[in-house]
């Protein structure tokens, strides 16, 4: 008897599916660093800021991160982008210079800075001291001065021109009056408040710009103004000036 064929009861072979190989991921290459000092720039003529920019650019030995033409773009460029050099003017539109450094703080104690301004009256040499700038370049300078100052400065040194070095020992010398000493009572929102209004903004003005009641806004005027023992509020844009906050010359 014939024996029939046994039937292969296994399923039929199901193809594997192609399988692409997974690629090797490589990292990026990062550029190597190349020896440079990165630099932010906060200045607010654009002339000098676009001078300076020029001037660093062209001699190989600095890089520049970001230019700010106010205190407030520069505060948020030089905590965002942590150069090695600051280069910052005293008074700017909406915060100045010295209000710059005191919300920086120590957030950044690496951080060379050098202040090129025109101000140099003792009230403002002695705020820019208290916040520990390491040069200071006058604008009436000829230009090789900054480019001295900034070379020292990179290097770890300090620079200062004779003038703002003869008013910090003036200014050392003498010892500060209450009125120098109330610019340090003041918290970072009153300064802030203190400048809109010495700058003409009214308490309705102030409460739009701060995003605040202006209940608010009133009881902040209110408690500044009894706190720095002024009555109205051209007492408030003299001290407001003679601790560098605002710059008369554009109030």
């Amino acid at each position: 008897m014939k024996t029939s064929p046994k039937k292969n009861l296994l399923p039929p072979t199901v193809p594997t599916a192609h399988v692409l190989p997974r690629p090797t991921l490589r990292p990026i290459p990062l550029p190597p660093p190349d020896g440079r000092k990165t630099v932010v720039i906060v200045e607010d003529q654009t002339a000098i800021r676009e001078l300076t920019t020029e001037m660093l650019e062209t001699r190989g030995t600095y890089r520049i991160l970001g230019t700010a033409a106010d205190g407030n773009q520069g505060l948020d460029m030089v905590l965002k982008l942590r150069p090695d050099i600051l280069i910052l003017d005293v008074m700017m539109p909406g915060l100045s210079g010295i209000e710059v450094l005191r919300r920086i703080g120590r957030n950044l104690p690496k951080m060379r800075i050098l202040v090129f301004s025109a101000k140099q009256e003792p009230q403002v040499v002695r705020g820019l001291i208290q916040e520990g700038v390491h040069g200071f370049v006058n604008k009436n300078s000829p230009l090789s001065d900054l480019r001295k100052a900034l070379d020292e400065i990179a290097k770890g040194n300090t620079w200062f021109n004779d003038h703002f070095s003869k008013t910090v020992r003036d200014a050392l010398a003498k010892p500060s009056t209450q009125a120098d000493s109330m610019i340090d009572l003041l918290t970072p929102r009153e300064r802030e408040i203190s400048v809109l209004i010495a700058q003409s903004n009214s308490s309705k003005e102030v409460a739009a710009k701060l995003n605040i009641s202006i209940k608010t806004s009133e009881n902040h005027r209110a408690n500044l103004m009894r706190k720095l023992g002024v009555h109205d509020v051209a007492g408030l844009v003299r001290f407001a000036i003679r601790h560098g906050l605002v710059d008369p010359a554009t109030d």
